[in-house]
């Protein structure tokens, strides 16, 4: 069963319902990632012991936040 239902799934991918849906989901997921990158970059220097300012902390948070809230409305 998990080889049939993983298979129609990899076939409902290669399919691209909507003219260049494709290429739009590729350029929202790139503005999240770079978003979420900043955001575990200073994460990661927390949890080592480096200091980072809260307010750039906060902002990095925040923008994550705005841009999830923009990709959730573009998506389908």
């Amino acid at each position: 069963m998990s080889v049939w239902a993983r298979e129609r799934l990899l076939e409902s991918l290669d399919t691209d319902p909507t003219p260049g849906a494709g290429a739009e989901v590729a350029r929202l997921r790139a503005d999240l990632g770079r978003v979420g990158s900043n955001l575990n970059q200073l994460v990661r220097a927390v949890n080592s012991g480096q200091t980072v300012p809260s307010a750039e902390l906060l902002d990095a948070v925040q923008a994550t936040r705005e841009e999830l809230a923009r990709v959730r409305g573009e998506l389908p």
